[in-house]
C-alpha cells in the first residue's frame, strides 16, 4: 500500500485522481483506519489554513499512524504554489520516520507551474508578478522558492537541478521546467528520501510503479439536482460565475451586509438559504458564491467566519431539498463542508479535469461530491452539463 498525506481536502481529492488514473484502487480519509484495504490510503488533513506548530503536532501524529500499516512509502502532498506549512510539515514528517531528507517536487509543467534556477514560474510569469485574485487576497512577495518556504527553515532547505546529488540531509527543492524533469525525480527516490510536492510528481511516481501509462476513459452521467459552492477569491472561479449569472444561470451570492452587524444576520442567512433552495426546486442547478463583502475590513478572522457560514447554509439546503451533485471549490471550503456533513470516507470515481475529483462517500450513497482547488480552472465538462446528460 501508498500512503498519502495531503495538506488539505481538494489536494486529497487531486491526488486520488491521479491514482485512479493510473489504475490504482484509492481511498480517502480524514483519519487512519486499520480496517481500510486498498492500493492508496490518502488521509486528507486542513493543515494548511493552521498555524504550523498546530500542524507539526498533527502530521507527526498522523505519519505515526500510517507507519503502523507498513506502507510501501509516504508521499506528502503539499500546496503547488507553497502555500502553508510546507516546510514544517515535512521536517515534522521526517523526524518521526527516521528519514534523512525529503525531495520537494511542487511545480507540475502540465499545469503551467514550473521552477528555473531556484525562481518559481506561472504561465511563464514569476509569481510575485502573477495576480491570482485581481487584488482580492494577498499576492505572493517573492518568486524565489526559498523565500516561499520560509525563513524560519531556509538553513535546512537547498535547490537542486536533475544532475545534482541528493543533499545527505534536509530539504531539497527541485528545479523542474517539465515532465521529463519530473520524471527524472521520481527515479531519485530511494528509502532515506520522503516524496512531497503536487499531483504531477506524484504522477510521475505511479507511472515509474506501473511501467506505462494507461489511456484513462471513464464516461459518467450526472444526477439531476446539483449545488455549487465558489467561495474562491482566485480571479478566474469569481469571473466565471459572474459570467454565469449575466447568461441567466441560476446565481446567489450571499448578502453582501452579511458581516456588517456582531454575529451575523440571522435573516439574511435564513433568506440566503431560503433562495438556494427555491433555485434549486425550480431549475435543478444553482451556484452559491461570494462577491462583495461590505464590512470586510471590520470583521476579524473573515475567511473563517465566511467558511463555517458557508458549511451551515450547505447543510441547511441539502435537510431541505434533495440533492445529487454537490461541487465545491477551495480545500479549506471543502473541509468545513465535510466537517459539518460528517462525511469521513471517500471513494474517487471519476476525473474530471486537472484536481477536478467525483466521489462517493461511506456515509451517503446517493449523492457525489465533486472537488476542485481554487486555483485550477473549472473543467467545462462539470460546468456547462446539462443535468441528466452523460459525460465523456
Amino acid at each position: 500500500m501508498i500512503a498519502v498525506i495531503a495538506d488539505d481536502f481538494t489536494g486529497a481529492a487531486e491526488i486520488g485522481g491521479v491514482a485512479i488514473r493510473n489504475g490504482f484502487q484509492v481511498v480517502i480519509d480524514t483519519k487512519v483506519n486499520r480496517d481500510v484495504k486498498t492500493d492508496i490510503l490518502i488521509i486528507a488533513t486542513d493543515t494548511r489554513s493552521q498555524d504550523p506548530g498546530r500542524a507539526a503536532v498533527l502530521i507527526k501524529k498522523i505519519t505515526c499512524d500510517l507507519l503502523d500499516l507498513r506502507p510501501d512509502f509516504i508521499y506528502k502532498k503539499i500546496d503547488s504554489i507553497l502555500r502553508g506549512n510546507v516546510a514544517e510539515e515535512l521536517l515534522a514528517q521526517m523526524d518521526v520516520s527516521g528519514k534523512d531528507r525529503a525531495l520537494l517536487i511542487p511545480a507540475n509543467p502540465a499545469l503551467k507551474r514550473t521552477i528555473r534556477n531556484g525562481t518559481y514560474y506561472y504561465d511563464g510569469v514569476p509569481l510575485n508578478e502573477f495576480d491570482f485574485t485581481n487584488g482580492q487576497a494577498n499576492k505572493r512577495t517573492s518568486s524565489e522558492v526559498l523565500d516561499l518556504i520560509g525563513k524560519s527553515t531556509q538553513a535546512d532547505t537547498s535547490v537542486i537541478s536533475t544532475a545534482d546529488d541528493l543533499p545527505e540531509k534536509g530539504l531539497a527543492i527541485g528545479n523542474t521546467s517539465d515532465t521529463g524533469d519530473l520524471k527524472k525525480w521520481a527515479g531519485k527516490i530511494d528509502a532515506r528520501t520522503i516524496p512531497a510536492g503536487g499531483s504531477g510528481f506524484f504522477d510521475a511516481i505511479l507511472k515509474g510503479i506501473q511501467g506505462s501509462e494507461k489511456e484513462y476513459s471513464n464516461p459518467l452521467q450526472l444526477g439531476e439536482k446539483a449545488l455549487y459552492v465558489c467561495g474562491s477569491a482566485f480571479i478566474n472561479s469569481r469571473a466565471l460565475v459572474k459570467a454565469a449569472r449575466e447568461a441567466g444561470q441560476g446565481v446567489i451570492y450571499m448578502p453582501e451586509r452579511l458581516f456588517c452587524k456582531d454575529g451575523g444576520d440571522k435573516d439574511l442567512i435564513e433568506q440566503w438559504t431560503t433562495d438556494i433552495v427555491d433555485c434549486i426546486r425550480s431549475r435543478n442547478k444553482v451556484i452559491m458564491a461570494i462577491d462583495t463583502i461590505a464590512c470586510r475590513d471590520e470583521v476579524s478572522d473573515l475567511s473563517v467566519k465566511i467558511r463555517e457560514l458557508i458549511a451551515g447554509v450547505v447543510e441547511n439546503v441539502m435537510r431541505a431539498t434533495k440533492i445529487d451533485e454537490l461541487i465545491i471549490e477551495g480545500g479549506s471550503t471543502s473541509y468545513s463542508i465535510i466537517q459539518r456533513l460528517h462525511y469521513t470516507r471517500f471513494y474517487p470515481v471519476n476525473e474530471l479535469g486537472p484536481g477536478s475529483i467525483r466521489m462517493r462517500t461511506s456515509e451517503r450513497n446517493d449523492i457525489f461530491l465533486t472537488l476542485k482547488p481554487g486555483s485550477y480552472v473549472w473543467p467545462g465538462s462539470i460546468w456547462d452539463y446539462t443535468t441528466g446528460r452523460s459525460l465523456k
